[in-house]
């Protein structure tokens, strides 16, 4: 049967406060989802709350949430390789789709690097070129788009200093993107402990 047509054009005032409520519960629907995902009390929570909520279409921001969140998940030690695996490929998945989004996210172009990269890290295999490449492409966009990034600082500085120089390695560069991560975020444990590494194996012990 054939609804009657709307006629709410004729009122935009209600228009405008009709989607900002929508709005408003989407996204208190999707950060309910996200807390229970954040408390990692338990471990196949995630999808089921997302199948529940698979009306809704997440913005960048929630995008990203999630990205970061399957990112934690790959890097948690005590869970198995394959779990680990797809954690990564689908945070990387949703990095992707924060990039359909907004190309210009600097965070989405890194998340999605994070992943990627941290996925071949733990296969244990030698980085083919092309991925090496797509790497470093993503994190160069993220510090074209902001300098300062962090995170991206100490990944590139790290990727440079691990790669063979037939891959594109450099130690030199290596040690001024650690440097610059540091500066930027002194209180980073991870990026201050790599760099002092890095001193130790060029026994510049007093840096």
């Amino acid at each position: 049967m054939k609804l009657p047509t709307c006629r709410w054009p004729a009122y935009p005032s209600v228009i405008r406060l009709t989607r900002t409520f929508l709005c408003v519960c989407s996204i208190c629907l999707f950060n309910n989802v996200l807390a229970a995902a954040e408390e990692g009390t338990h471990q196949g929570m995630l999808p089921v709350l997302l199948a529940e909520t698979k009306e809704l279409k997440p913005d960048s921001i929630i995008l990203l949430r999630m990205a970061d969140i399957y990112l934690e998940r790959g890097d948690d030690e005590s869970s198995n390789k394959s779990d680990r695996l797809a954690a990564y490929a689908q945070g990387a998945r949703y990095a992707q789709q924060a990039l359909a989004l907004d190309e210009k996210n600097a965070h989405a172009h890194y998340l999605y690097a994070a992943n990627l990269g941290s996925a071949a890290q733990l296969k244990g295999m030698m980085v083919s070129a092309l991925t090496v490449q797509n790497l470093k492409r993503h994190i160069r966009r993220t510090l074209e788009l902001n300098p300062n990034h962090a995170e991206a600082l100490h990944m590139m500085g790290m990727m440079l200093e691990e790669l063979p120089w037939m891959l594109g390695g450099d130690r030199d560069s290596a040690l001024n993107y650690l440097r610059r991560a540091v500066a930027v975020d002194p209180n980073d444990a991870s990026a201050r402990l790599d760099l002092a590494k890095v001193y130790i194996k060029r026994k510049d012990v007093e840096a």
